[in-house]
């Protein structure tokens, strides 16, 4: 009946939302794993897609962030280096982290007075700057952002085959009909803002990701075809970009996600510019141990204040 069929329409959208919920962007592995494969270590995490947005990245001083100065000093060297900006590259969050560790050991080893102690702070700089030399040097290139039109475009006409069920011989199942009105906000939208955009188009993108799944959420109580359902999220994907013509960027930079909708959007932020506190918990996770106390520095403490009362 068709009370049934709408249950089962709603069943699989859900399914498909709270998969897509504990899965990472699929979108951002593959563009990160073309451009360059990467062990996965808990600071080297990088791609275009977890990178790409000003807001994820440690660019101010509000909440703890890296100061702009810092990043301004950054922008300008690899400008010489590259002839691009900061933002122009792989993984700019990555190059200012890397930075701001840099500067941070300096100090440490700088401070550090024992042998054994500077023998770990040592290789450890030396690391640090052999990434941040490759880092400031991989330029995000055109042809992978070309790359992800092309996947954008590939995954409209896939999920509208699945959505009609137009695969010749095959008949698919209603759940694999309703991952293709899902794939806008699984890989379309997902690979349209991974090329970075900025101004009028970046606005609309923003609009589209969060529009997607309350529409696709809200349709099968209108209908419990999936073909219209994903007509319907290509009509709000172009009159997204229409809106995003129309009032334009205004001059100013557009903000993207911030609060509670930040969890939306392509994980946590965990190194890819990490923030305050954060990201000094996972520096402290990789400081040297500090050297134990022996037993003559215990006895000299303790008789301290016996001395200071005998002197009384």
């Amino acid at each position: 009946s068709s009370r049934s069929m709408a249950a089962s329409l709603l069943a699989c959208s859900f399914s498909v939302a709270l998969w897509t919920a504990r899965q990472p962007a699929t979108v951002a592995l593959i563009g990160a794993g073309v451009a360059r494969p990467r062990a996965a270590v808990p600071v080297a995490q990088q791609g275009p897609m977890e990178d790409g947005f000003r807001e994820l990245m440690p660019m101010a001083t509000q909440e703890g962030n890296v100061d702009p100065e810092l990043v301004q000093r950054i922008d300008l060297e690899v400008q010489a280096l590259t002839g691009v900006s900061l933002e122009d590259l792989l993984n700019p969050s990555k190059v200012v982290n890397l930075e701001r560790e840099r500067l941070l050991t300096v100090d440490e080893l700088a401070a550090a007075a024992e042998p054994e102690l500077r023998a770990e702070l040592e290789p450890k700089l030396e690391k640090i700057e052999q990434r941040l030399f490759v880092e400031k040097r991989t330029v995000f290139r055109g042809w992978l952002k070309g790359l992800f039109i092309g996947q954008s475009l590939i995954a409209v006409v896939l999920s509208g085959v699945m959505v009609f069920d137009a695969f010749p011989g095959i008949h698919l199942d209603l759940s694999l009909r309703a991952l293709g009105f899902w794939s806008y906000w699984l890989f379309v939208i997902p690979s349209l803002r991974a090329r970075r955009p900025r101004g009028w188009e970046k606005r609309a993108l923003n609009v589209a990701f969060l529009g997607s799944p309350l529409l696709t959420l809200g349709m099968p109580f209108l209908t419990k075809d999936p073909a219209a359902i994903w007509g319907a999220n290509l009509v709000l994907l172009v009159g997204c970009y229409a809106y995003g013509l129309a009032v334009g960027d205004g001059g100013d930079e557009v903000e993207g996600f911030s609060g509670p909708l930040r969890w939306l959007d392509f994980g946590s932020g965990q190194e890819r510019g990490v923030r305050g506190a954060a990201r000094e918990r996972l520096l402290a996770k990789d400081a040297p141990p500090k050297p134990a106390a022996t037993e003559a520095d215990a006895t000299s403490a303790a008789s301290a204040p016996q001395a200071a009362g005998s002197e009384k």
